[in-house]
């Protein structure tokens, strides 16, 4: 895929837990507008990502396969810090989920904020 970068991401830093940052909000709308049916996860999530000015970094399978098929990561550049807002595919297959990852699944985690940091070290800035 083709990706025009933003440049001047700023570092960064993860949102204090249990609190909704509007980037996160603005995600769960524009994956709200989204057809999973149609589209697939991974549409979805380029789509939502586009919508809010993102980029998706990775749209992988879930680890932990109880609750979740598949996990994306969208990095959004913000100001003072940029955020990586983790998306989960459902075991029914079409519903979408910002919670927290859980079990080996939040492994993920890590990694899309050192994907981040890598790209945004080596200047290949992931959005």
């Amino acid at each position: 895929m083709n990706r025009a970068p933003v440049s001047g991401l700023a570092p960064e830093k993860p949102p204090i837990e249990n609190t909704a940052t509007l980037e996160a909000v603005e995600v769960e709308f524009a994956l709200g507008a989204q057809d999973v049916l149609t589209d697939g996860f991974e549409g979805a999530l380029a789509k939502a990502a586009k919508l809010v000015g993102g980029e998706v970094l990775f749209n992988m399978p879930a680890l932990d396969t109880s609750r979740a098929q598949r996990v994306g990561a969208i990095a959004i550049a913000g100001n003072p810090y940029d955020q990586i807002i983790f998306v989960t595919l459902l075991n029914d297959g079409i519903t979408l989920s910002l919670a927290p990852l859980e079990g080996e699944n939040a492994l993920f985690e890590s990694l899309g904020r050192n994907y981040a940091a890598v790209m945004r070290k080596l200047g290949n800035d992931p959005i």
